[in-house]
């Protein structure tokens, strides 16, 4: 019988080199659809603001810093988060568990909101620690695409409006994952997949976004008379 002991550093070697050999064509292919995304991005965040900066967390999020934001934001961040596609085994159990790649603004107001709220797709993929634990199920509604997604509000959350928000993002993005209303900063985030990127570009994003945030800022209404 062969001794097996002289194959294990030659199998050793061969692993480490598909694994290496991986992880250098996933980062690329990652930097290339990063760069896809953010050229898409380029058309709307003026609304955001005159200018960013750009910087990139390892191979998997670039993340864009507003500089000079724009009324009604004090702070803007757009982060672009990508699939683990350099880590091979990673990369197809965070597929399995609905890992996207994924559009997160995370937008500090002038006027912080009112009210906190919560609405998430219970099927989509979203960093930890994210949501308020003084929220209540607020049940739950169904999108203008078909999809369910679940309402959590403090009790003064003008629902009805935050879904035709939602509707209005679903419209101008490739999906909706998760849309966070807090009276904290970020007052407001929104977790948004990115569309067909050969479509058009992302002005109508930003522009619900945009009447999202005045919607979640506006002041409290006036009394009759006063």
């Amino acid at each position: 019988m062969p001794d097996l002991s002289a194959f294990v550093p030659a199998l050793a070697i061969a692993l480490l080199a598909i694994v290496l050999i991986w992880f250098a064509f996933g980062t690329q292919l990652n930097i290339r659809r990063g760069n896809r995304v953010l050229g898409w991005l380029q058309d709307g965040l003026p609304a955001l603001g005159p200018r960013a900066t750009l910087r990139w967390l390892g191979s998997s999020v670039a993340a864009l810093s507003i500089v000079h934001p724009a009324a009604p934001y004090r702070g803007a961040d757009v982060l672009v988060v990508l699939e683990p596609r350099d880590l091979g085994l990673l990369w197809a159990l965070a597929r399995r568990r609905g890992r996207r790649d994924v559009i997160i603004l995370r937008l500090n107001l002038v006027r912080a909101p009112r009210f906190g709220a919560d609405l998430v797709d219970p099927h989509g993929w979203s960093p930890g620690g994210m949501g308020s634990s003084d929220l209540t199920e607020a049940g739950k509604r169904t999108a203008s695409n078909g999809r369910v997604y679940r309402v959590r509000d403090d009790g003064r959350a003008p629902i009805t409006e935050l879904a035709e928000q939602w509707d209005a993002l679903e419209r101008a993005s490739g999906g909706v994952w998760r849309l966070t209303v807090s009276q904290t900063v970020p007052h407001l985030e929104v977790h948004a997949l990115p569309p067909d990127l050969r479509g058009s570009g992302s002005a109508r994003l930003f522009s619900a976004v945009r009447e999202l945030a005045e919607l979640v800022s506006a002041p409290p209404a006036q009394p009759p008379g006063r």
